[in-house]
């Protein structure tokens, strides 16, 4: 039995051009700042779900290619890094995302260490 492997689907080539660049928030209320140069991302992100009910931030880096989206965050305050992988659904200018992050915890946590969710970004005018 042959094994299939998802990048088998992916058309070939880059997608087209679109400009992701602008301030986006989530339905949690986090937003992201974000500069596009060609298919390169860069910014700010914000979460208003850190552990201690207040806001943190870290620098954002990406990448864009055609629809297909993806950005990590180191967060300055925690050994914490978060993945971000979608893509911008056009009709309705929203960014549908999966998310993993990984965190620095104590030995014999290593599960603990990783999180997953999805999040839904509307860009803000």
């Amino acid at each position: 039995m042959p094994s299939f492997h998802p990048i088998h689907v992916a058309l070939h080539g880059t997608g087209g051009d679109v400009d992701i660049s602008g301030t986006w928030r989530n339905e949690l209320g986090s937003f992201m700042l974000i500069e596009q140069v060609g298919p390169l991302l860069s910014g700010m992100y914000t979460s208003t779900v850190s552990g201690d009910a207040s806001s943190t931030s870290g620098p954002l880096q990406g990448s864009v290619d055609g629809q297909q989206v993806a950005f990590l965050v180191h967060w300055t305050e925690f050994q914490a890094i978060t993945a971000w992988v979608g893509r911008l659904d056009e009709g309705s200018d929203e960014l549908v995302m999966l998310w993993q992050m990984t965190s620095q915890t104590d030995p014999g946590q290593a599960w603990a260490s990783i999180n997953a969710g999805a999040d839904t970004f509307s860009r803000i005018p």
